[in-house]
């Protein structure tokens, strides 16, 4: 029997099962949409759930608790949009800081996680970005493997994030003693908000990070 013998409906099913069978599921390549509440405002983002990296950026409680809709946006994903400029390993300093009497994202802040991506000690800073220039940065990353500022070290989370702390006077001298672009960050204001600051340079970007 040839094709042209078979009637058009059985022709048709003939050709569907000599076909590889494949699904797709065009949901599974749309973004997920989730609200986030930062400084007071509803912000709505997106998210690719079937992202390889999910499970090492959430914890597992995120994850059921995302799954079973009682958590929108995860805080990895805002962590992402409030620095944007990081990889997922330059963040893992950073943590979400939280208005607790609204559960509102302020910030970000240096510091340990919580099962939601918060920080976990109560310190009321904020970092902000100072500027991002990579000389800057790599200027202080060199200062901290010479060892020739006291006080200034490398964070051993695998970030690549170096850290100095102390008063803005102390750490403004320390950064202008460096000369070319990190003594041009010495005189910025961030650096004077508050009596207790850490800089944090970490993928070519300065942070601050004081009282807010």
């Amino acid at each position: 029997m040839t094709l042209t013998d078979l009637p058009m409906k059985a022709l048709l099913l003939t050709i569907a099962l000599a076909l590889p069978f494949t699904t797709h599921d065009a949901r599974a390549d749309e973004p997920v949409f989730c609200t986030a509440r930062i400084n007071d405002r509803d912000v709505v983002m997106g998210y690719d759930k079937t992202e390889a990296r999910l499970s090492d950026t959430y914890s597992r409680r995120e994850l059921l608790a995302t799954r079973w809709g009682r958590h929108d946006c995860p805080s990895y994903v805002v962590l992402r949009s409030l620095t944007p400029e990081l990889t997922d390993e330059e963040r893992l300093p950073f943590c979400l800081r939280v208005d607790g009497s609204n559960e509102s994202v302020i910030g970000y802040d240096l510091g340990k996680r919580d099962a939601w991506g918060r920080c976990r000690a109560g310190a009321g800073s904020v970092c902000t970005r100072v500027n991002q220039t990579t000389a800057a940065a790599g200027a202080l990353t060199s200062a901290a493997a010479r060892r020739s500022i006291q006080g200034l070290q490398a964070l051993p989370d695998g970030s690549g994030a170096v850290i100095l702390s102390g008063t803005g006077g102390y750490i403004s001298g320390a950064l202008a003693s460096l000369g070319g672009a990190a003594a041009a960050v010495a005189a910025s204001p961030m650096l004077l908000t508050g009596a207790a600051v850490s800089v944090v340079a970490v993928g070519g970007t300065l942070y601050a990070c004081h009282d807010g």
